[in-house]
């Protein structure tokens, strides 16, 4: 026995094949995942000249900020001895959001991370304070282990 496959055939199976596909594509594509870098990164966006002029004021100073990893202990150092204002180091993870967080600098001027707390693999360490009416910022990579 033979099967006789005509015009009509094989366009409705090719048809049919081509939706089947676009049916598995579109299925594959909304179960994918986005992180935006902030919730609301367009309000951020809108106050990047203050990032700006953060890294100005830090360059200005002369002095970098010290971000060290042993073993045991992840250390941040601030240029300054100490601050007056406010600040915080946020340790931002690129690939997933979950394994962000921060911790506020409250005066001091070093904060220690035990490295156990951070996954492996690259963090953005975001550093961020005020003294004596300045903004400073610095950024800089980090491979936790």
């Amino acid at each position: 026995m033979t099967i006789k496959w005509n015009w009509g055939t094989k366009i409705f199976i090719a048809y049919t094949s081509f939706v089947v596909f676009m049916l598995v594509m579109v299925y594959l594509c909304t179960q994918q995942h986005y992180d935006l870098v902030t919730p609301d990164y367009y309000a951020q966006e809108l106050k990047y000249q203050e990032v700006i002029d953060g890294q100005r004021n830090l360059q200005a100073l002369g002095k970098p900020v010290s971000v060290t990893q042993t073993t045991s202990l992840i250390t941040v150092a601030l240029p300054l001895e100490r601050i007056d204002g406010q600040g915080v180091v946020k340790f931002y993870r690129p690939d997933n959001a979950d394994l962000d967080f921060e911790i506020d600098l409250a005066g001091n001027n070093t904060v220690m991370v035990p490295s156990n707390k951070l996954k492996t693999g690259v963090y953005k360490v975001k550093t961020a304070w005020m003294h004596e009416g300045k903004r400073y910022y610095d950024e800089q990579t980090l491979y936790a282990q």
